[in-house]
């Protein structure tokens, strides 16, 4: 306290005479202290070091493939709310499979729903019906149903067409199927493999072309075949049955109204094979180079490889408003400069 004021004041820490400052007192108070320094070490299982050691760090535990990629994703089922579509679809099935009373209304209720992706991966699912669909396509059918009453091949073709639009998961597993589809048994075909051996999707369409006389089924059936040959099985195996001879062959079918046909077929080869931007696998056709004038217009030699740049430039030539066919014509010329005359040039 200040005696002058009267107000209370901290006491300053001044050591007074005589008193051991804090430091030596604290000094004193640990000396007796030990300062001797150790680590304890608990000692452990040795099969469970030996885990330890084997155990591979976090960032190795990552596979080092990772899962392939599916670009389709999950196809849900329709909603419970689609209880009659369903029945519906399902019932269109069984009708097509079994030939029943109501094969004509099974067809017209697959041409509504087949271009929703999931009835159309469910069609191409079904192994008997993609069988019954490519008979029609073909223009065989059964005794019983006909392919060409009721434009039945034309629905046909139009069913399968839009199961595979934009459908990569329905292509597929058409594509796993395809070794069993591309020897259809039906119709005539099934009595004349008996004595002629089995015939493939392409033969028979290409024996049966004479026989094809409306555009517009025509027309649906190139559409289909299209969409198959997004699928590289199915593709391959196209080429190797001479499926481009069959197309050039439609190509060349008289008349003014096969005009929407021969424009449907160069675009099946464009968007398969010529233009990238399009989905086409590149350098896989044409296999043969160019053909002199005089081979080309020769019947055994018409439909080969080498023959498409003269045979649809014939034809510009008669239709100068055709220019489509035109464009073709110069677009595969560039592939040709651009990838080689040939397979064989290609692979040098």
């Amino acid at each position: 306290m200040d005696i002058n004021s009267g107000e209370r004041e901290a006491r300053l820490n001044v050591p007074m005479e005589g008193a051991d400052s804090f430091e030596e007192s604290l000094l004193e108070a640990l000396k007796d202290l030990p300062t001797e320094q150790s680590v304890v070490v608990v000692p452990q299982p040795e099969g469970d070091a030996e885990q330890e050691e084997l155990k591979p760090a976090m960032r190795d535990q990552v596979p080092i493939v990772p899962p392939v990629y599916e670009s389709a994703g999950k196809i849900p089922p329709p909603p419970p709310t689609s209880g009659d579509e369903i029945s519906t679809f399902q019932a269109a099935l069984i009708f097509i499979k079994s030939e029943g009373r109501a094969f004509d209304k099974a067809l017209d209720d697959l041409s509504e729903l087949a271009h929703d992706i999931y009835y159309g991966l469910e069609i191409a699912k079904d192994a008997p019906v993609m069988e019954k669909l490519l008979c029609l396509v073909m223009g065989s059918g059964s005794d019983k149903f006909p392919a060409k009453e009721n434009n039945r091949d034309h629905k046909a073709a139009t069913i399968l067409a839009s199961a595979v639009q934009n459908n990569p998961t329905a292509l597929k597993e058409i594509g796993g199927l395809w070794n069993m589809l591309v020897y259809p048994t039906c119709g005539m075909e099934l009595y004349e493999a008996k004595s002629h051996g089995k015939k493939d999707f392409v033969s028979i369409l290409r024996n049966r072309l004479g026989r094809e006389k409306d555009p517009h089924t025509l027309k649906a059936k190139v559409s289909a075949i299209s969409g198959l040959l997004k699928e590289p099985v199915i593709r391959q195996d196209f080429l190797r049955k001479g499926g481009m001879e069959m197309l050039l062959a439609i190509f060349l079918k008289k008349g003014v109204d096969f005009d929407i046909v021969r424009k449907k077929v160069l675009e099946l080869v464009n968007d398969n094979f010529l233009d990238e931007g399009m989905g086409a696998a590149l350098r896989e056709w044409p296999k043969m180079p160019v053909n002199e004038v005089k081979r080309c217009r020769t019947k055994g030699h018409m439909l080969e490889d080498g023959c498409w740049e003269y045979q649809v430039g014939a034809f510009f030539n008669e239709r100068q408003t055709a220019f489509w066919a035109q464009e073709f014509v110069q677009k595969l010329k560039d592939r040709r400069a651009e990838w080689g005359d040939s397979i064989q040039d290609r692979e040098l």
